[in-house]
This record gives structure tokens, C-alpha cells and sequence, in this order.
């Protein structure tokens, strides 16, 4: 993790983990807990065999998080999730409630659609290929945003 002192002692939420890079990034950077959360059971198992391999203790949820209510973790930390018109839209709603009981959001974009770029700050750019892009594509910029809700 470029910052980990972010989320070092800090309890945090991995939402749409896939694999659980970014919850075990967490989690070696000093952060109290990890919770990573997906709606996929292949992706929960796969974040338990990476977080072993990695030793470090994640705990895995299998549920669908954004019409619940505001977790408990002080950061959420949210991936890939602005695919999809709808699911964007329910992720904002959800994020909005979070940053509503003082939660510090941050988002890693790959410049999707749906992001919504207007309630975000970059603090962060790196170059990336892309998931499912041969390993020779030439990288794109991606981003990490900190998620501050809507601007005046």
C-alpha cells in the first residue's frame, strides 16, 4: 500500500474485494481488522487462500452490503464496483450514507463508466493494464480517489 499509514490501527471494509489484494494490502499495512466482502463465494474463497498465503488474518463476508446500514469500519476501501449502471448507483447511495457517519472512503478507479467522478478527489495515479488485457497492452493511467460525496 502507497500510504499505509491510512489504515495502520484502523479497522477496514474491503467492499467488492475479488480476490482480496487490496484487504490483504490492508492488512499488512498495520490496519486493527480486515473485513473483506464480496457477493461472489469464488472470490470469498479466493481471498482466503491469498490472505494464508500471505499470512495475515482476514476475516470474509459473502454478502451484499449496500442496502444495509453503515458498517462499523472506520475505512471502506472499495474496488471495481462503477461497472454497471445500477450497481453504481447503489454503491453511491451506500457510500453517501457511510461518509454521513464520518467513514473515510477510498476508491480505486480504472476509469469505468459509471464512476462518479464528481464526488471524488484523485490522491493517487499509477499506470495499469487492465484485467483480461494481454500483459503487453500498453498501461493506462488508473486512480486512487478519495471519496468526499457531492461538490458544491
Amino acid at each position: 500500500m502507497a500510504n499505509p499509514e491510512t489504515v495502520a490501527g484502523r479497522t477496514v471494509l474491503d467492499l467488492g474485494t475479488g480476490s482480496g489484494l487490496v484487504a490483504i494490502a490492508a492488512a499488512l499495512s498495520g490496519a486493527s481488522q480486515v473485513v473483506a466482502c464480496d457477493t461472489d463465494a469464488n472470490a470469498i474463497a479466493a481471498v482466503g487462500l491469498n490472505a494464508a498465503l500471505n499470512s495475515v488474518a482476514i476475516e470474509t463476508r459473502l454478502a451484499d452490503l449496500l442496502d444495509g446500514p453503515v458498517p462499523e469500519a472506520e475505512i471502506i476501501l472499495v474496488g471495481d464496483l462503477f461497472y454497471e449502471s445500477a450497481l453504481a448507483e447503489r454503491v453511491i447511495a451506500f457510500l453517501d450514507r457511510c461518509l454521513g457517519a464520518d467513514r473515510e472512503i477510498y476508491v480505486g478507479d480504472i476509469g469505468r463508466e459509471h464512476l462518479p467522478r464528481d464526488r471524488m478527489q484523485v490522491i493517487g495515479s499509477y499506470p495499469l493494464v487492465d484485467f483480461g488485457e494481454p500483459a503487453t497492452a500498453q498501461p493506462r493511467p488508473a486512480h486512487a480517489r478519495r471519496y468526499v460525496g457531492p461538490m458544491a
